[in-house]
């Protein structure tokens, strides 16, 4: 691949490439929310991700739910079970499509929401309180168009190999390999 002008030379090693980067940061603070959520509300990183996804964008069926997180089906039917019987979210049939369930939170899913996220606002500004009010600014733009461009990739990827497009979503949402 060549470089503009513009661009400086690529990296000379593995954990030189942005992808491997931005991996570690990921995976740091998600093992740190993990263990606050853990500690503060008894919620693992799985359980944590269905609820504030439910807390912000609710009512979600449980196929949208599993593709957002990241996990399959399956998984995410076995942890909806867990905080159904916890009391925290609740399933109910779609307005248009009786036979499709949706979930939502309860109003006790809700508290813990409410509980939960200012705990997240917190972290994102910690992490985040090492840049200038202008650098946050420039690195949210520039989150989101790396974003926009990851998902352009992956669907150029996948029409140039169509054997590829019913793969594991967690793999394919997921963390980076390289």
């Amino acid at each position: 691949m060549s470089t503009s002008p513009q661009s400086p030379p690529g990296p000379d090693n593995f954990k030189a490439l942005f992808s491997f980067k931005l991996n570690v940061l990921a995976h740091r603070m998600s093992q740190l929310a993990a263990l606050m959520n853990q500690q503060l509300f008894q919620l693992d990183a799985r359980e944590w991700r269905i609820l504030g996804l439910l807390g912000t964008s609710a009512p979600l069926s449980l196929q949208t739910l599993a593709n957002e997180v990241g996990i399959d089906k399956s998984q995410a039917s076995r942890i909806v079970t867990g905080l159904i019987e916890r009391g925290l979210l609740q399933r109910h049939a779609h307005d248009e499509d009786g036979r499709a369930i949706h979930l939502s939170l309860t109003s006790q899913g809700k508290q813990l929401y409410k509980k939960a996220f200012p705990k997240a606002v917190q972290r994102n500004q910690a992490l985040l309180s090492v840049l200038s009010a202008k650098d946050q600014q420039l690195f949210e733009q520039s989150l989101d168009k790396l974003s926009h461009q990851a998902a352009d990739l992956l669907a150029q990827a996948r029409k140039k190999n169509p054997s590829q497009r019913k793969r594991n979503p967690k793999t394919a949402q997921g963390a980076t390999h390289d």
